[in-house]
């Protein structure tokens, strides 16, 4: 009877083992998972990317930098774009905030919040302080300004890792595709250039239909007015639209009363050259704008259409 009682026990062992191991082949770890959805990524897109080092990134050098030496403690212009492997997420409007960079390289992440805002705040300052993920990517492997890279950074190397970001539609244990240009400062003024006469074909401009200042702005006088001249001492009052690039207004006004010396440098330059009653319409890049940090978008180019009130 004894014995019976022991094989009995030594078979409910013998099944509650094969039950754990069947158990544990089904689970599979963060790193499993990132592996797996990764190289189906590659598979189905036919990519030529390397493995970076044993990190779970791979990388492509788009372009190679021909510019000066990356460095995580310079100040770089980052244009982006990126998406989930799985399709579900997709930023791919380079005019827009969430493609946009300029700070440390250290402190970029790849979404926000990232940069110096963060770089006190003892919730991020391990995040920011570890030697990897994209940072890495474009220090070790794109190495110059300049250049482009695609990296494929597994989710747990992301500021939103395992969880996604709900606010953000970004999904749990999203892997992503990142594409990334280093633009050298030195290089910034015919990039912007570039992007302002695209956006002016794109919109269907004729731009023999505008002058061209040696500080880069494209105007076109609509109506020169008839009333005062404007100084930059004057106050007058302007009706006006600010867009970025991507046409999204980010200011606006039907009437409201400026300085014009406490103006952006575009307006300075380009409103003495109609009266009150005028209107004028003009592109302007980021340096006669609100700069590389830029306002509510870093480094962008503008467009401005405004007129002046004849009161």
């Amino acid at each position: 009877m004894n014995l019976s009682i022991k094989r009995i026990s030594l078979l409910s062992l013998l099944g509650i083992s094969l039950f754990a191991a069947c158990k544990k082949q089904e689970y599979e770890s963060i790193e499993e998972l990132d592996a797996a959805s990764i190289e189906a990524y590659i598979q189905a897109n036919n990519l030529s990317v390397q493995p970076l080092g044993n990190t779970g990134m791979y990388y492509q050098i788009l372009e190679e930098g021909k510019g000066n030496d990356i460095d995580y403690t310079g100040q770089y212009a980052l244009v982006y774009t990126v998406r989930s492997l799985d399709g579900v997420y997709s930023v791919t409007d380079t005019f827009a905030t969430a493609s946009r960079y300029f700070d440390y390289l250290g402190y970029f992440l790849g979404a926000s919040p990232q940069g110096s805002a963060i770089a006190s705040n003892p919730n991020y300052q391990g995040q920011i302080e570890k030697e990897e993920g994209l940072k890495m990517a474009i220090r070790t492997m794109l190495k110059k300004t300049d250049g482009q890279i695609r990296v494929l950074i597994p989710s747990r190397l992301l500021s939103y890792g395992r969880n996604g970001n709900t606010d953000l539609g970004i999904p749990p244990n999203a892997s992503m595709d990142y594409v990334i240009r280093v633009i050298d400062s030195a290089s910034m003024p015919a990039y912007e250039d570039l992007s302002i006469r695209k956006q002016m074909e794109t919109a269907g401009l004729d731009t023999s239909d505008y002058e061209r200042t040696e500080s880069g702005i494209y105007y076109n006088i609509k109506k020169q007015g008839e009333g005062d001249s404007i100084s930059i001492d004057s106050i007058s009052t302007f009706v006006y639209s600010a867009k970025l690039l991507n046409g999204a207004t980010v200011d606006e006004s039907d009437s409201t009363n400026y300085t014009l010396k406490n103006l952006v440098k575009s307006w300075q330059e380009i409103i003495p050259k109609i009266k009150k009653g005028g209107q004028v319409h003009f592109f302007t890049p980021s340096s006669s704008a609100y700069g590389l940090a830029g306002g509510s978008v870093p480094f962008s180019s503008m467009e401005f259409d405004v007129t002046v009130k004849d009161n």
